[in-house]
């Protein structure tokens, strides 16, 4: 094709997908009824879906399910196939990390992060919490460092490592990365796009439960998480993160891969085959941090999306909670829609209300363009 004729179908497939993605319905999530699960209390709820079909969960300041427990964090297992018709029990009440809001010599409460199933493993991240009230931080923000990883053969009937080790020996010192949640790949982590197959991703904000400020993503070999070794995690710091050049073993090195003050708690992404996207949800509470007075009855939702676990992350929709407060909420891979439409996020609300302090689940709905390509897209693939 001589030059000439190649330009100007450049030029017309350009004008033409311009307009396209102008007249195209943006991209928005869209929050459905909520449906709180009964006999349970408690929050921080986070999806792992395991090989045998079952939803496993954590749980933070809670009663799990059925009153069975009065701990700091808990685990638990949420069975069935029809979302408005789930059961819970409680696997483990975790008696050695403490009593509900029992603190230890440090000022701090053990609370948990993120929590996955690899290839019949579980992997859940514990982590010291200061609450908001002791805290000398101005908005009062509930802190949070030292954590560490455990792990559960046995669909978390028994753990390792020790909490006495978490708490002498912690794997990720300080606050950089001390609120992981891992990247969700669907059901016992099946899937292998983005060097999924290789490494195991987690997204931690700057260590805060509460309107953290930015997020950095960590990768560990799969063959090597099981170790449970801080040395063997990587850290993204820029360019392609499919080379080896993006990571390095320095955590002060990281690049911000999503950078929101004060408007980013503890939060994680799930990648959702439907949409081609990676979908997380970033929350706070628009007062300051929870613990100011009345501030625990709003919550905002930010929905992003990307097309890599690195980014870049756009903001796609917002979400105003109240007088629930719904927070940490988390997508659930289970329950998907083949097309991706139709999510479901769990999450829990202000914990001065039973009524909404349980394991809550609130469908989503995706509407809009899923994905269009922009003119620099368009130049980018002809070559």
């Amino acid at each position: 094709m001589h030059r000439r004729a190649l330009c100007c179908l450049l030029t017309v497939l350009l004008a033409s997908t311009a307009s396209a993605a102008k007249a195209a319905k943006p991209l928005v999530i869209r929050v459905e009824a909520p449906i709180p699960l009964a006999d349970n209390a408690g929050d921080t709820w986070v999806a792992a879906w395991a090989a045998d079909g079952a939803v496993y969960t954590p749980s933070d300041d809670t009663q799990g399910f059925h009153a069975a427990t009065s701990s700091n964090i808990a685990f638990n297992k949420v069975s069935g196939d029809d979302v408005r018709n789930l059961r819970g029990v409680t696997v483990n009440p975790m008696s050695d990390y403490g009593k509900g809001a029992q603190k230890g010599p440090d000022g701090c409460t053990w609370k948990s992060s993120g929590c996955c199933c690899l290839d019949g493993t579980l992997y859940w991240v514990v982590v010291r919490h200061k609450y908001g009230e002791d805290t000398r931080d101005p908005q009062r923000r509930q802190t949070a460092a030292n954590a560490s990883i455990i792990k559960s053969s046995d669909f978390g009937k028994t753990w390792t490592r020790a909490a006495k080790d978490n708490y002498e020996r912690p794997m990720f010192p300080g606050s950089r990365f001390a609120a992981p949640y891992f990247v969700e790949y669907g059901q016992d982590g099946r899937a292998s796009l983005d060097n999924a197959g290789r490494y195991v991703y987690a997204l931690s904000n700057d260590g805060f439960w509460d309107n953290g400020n930015n997020l950095v993503l960590g990768r560990v070999a799969r063959s090597k998480i099981g170790n449970l070794n801080a040395a063997d995690w990587q850290y993204y710091q820029g360019g392609d993160g499919m080379a080896d050049s993006a990571w390095t073993a320095d955590v002060a090195r990281a690049s911000l891969v999503l950078d929101a003050p004060g408007k980013l708690g503890m939060n994680g992404a799930v990648y959702v085959p439907g949409l081609r996207r990676y979908i997380m949800i970033g929350w706070y509470y628009p007062a300051g941090g929870g613990k100011i007075k009345d501030a625990c009855h709003t919550t905002h939702w930010d929905f992003y999306q990307a097309a890599k676990p690195w980014g870049p992350w756009t903001k796609i929709s917002t979400y105003v909670s109240n007088p629930q407060g719904y927070y940490t909420p988390q997508l659930c891979p289970k329950f998907t829609s083949p097309d991706g439409r139709q999510l479901f996020a769990l999450t829990a609300g202000d914990w001065n209300q039973p009524a909404y302090y349980r394991l809550t689940v609130v469908p989503l709905h995706v509407e809009g363009a899923i994905e269009t390509l922009s003119p620099e897209e368009i130049k980018r693939s002809a070559h």
